[in-house]
């Protein structure tokens, strides 16, 4: 059966909003290293691409990375989307070696929390960082992070306001 595999990277809306709404909370929670850029994908974009993925014109077993323009640290996440927000969002780091420790002794209760602590490790290495290429000459422009934190943000926002 033929088959396009889309490989998203990190996805914002949970990572961002995993400790409650950082435009309530002020802060972030992020396991491992602030500053290193990775690859982000907001879920709704990428569900575009799934949808428009049915039609598009790949070869069967095509990779397509999923993400925008660039890779951004979660310290540039908080730092834009704060910005936007008019107010100073914190990033809580937790060291990914401490979670790996937990997850160590965790782990035989909770396999996922040792898949999990592995991905925030790999995130920490600097190479979580797609290459949009391919997205763009199946699905147009990849999007800013900009664009996508801004969008982001403001449905936050908006949200807020419900």
């Amino acid at each position: 059966m033929p088959f396009v595999a889309l490989r998203p990277g990190a996805f914002l809306d949970q990572i961002a909003t995993g400790a409650g709404d950082p435009l309530d909370k002020g802060r972030m929670i992020w396991i491992g290293k602030t500053a290193v850029p990775l690859t982000f994908v907001r879920m709704t974009d990428l569900a575009g691409y799934l949808a428009a993925a049915v039609d598009a014109e790949v070869a069967d077993g095509e990779r397509i990375d999923i993400g925008w323009d660039r890779p951004v640290s979660m310290r540039e996440v908080a730092d834009r989307m704060g910005a936007r927000a008019g107010k100073k969002i914190k990033v809580w780091s937790v060291p990914s070696g401490v979670a790996r420790a937990a997850a160590a002794v965790a782990g035989r209760f909770m396999p996922l929390l040792k898949d999990m602590a592995a991905m925030f490790h790999w995130f920490d290495t600097g190479r979580y960082v797609a290459d949009p290429t391919r997205q763009e000459q199946r699905f147009g422009p990849a999007p800013t992070a900009e664009q996508a934190l801004t969008g982001f943000t403001d449905e936050l926002r908006t949200a807020r306001r419900r």
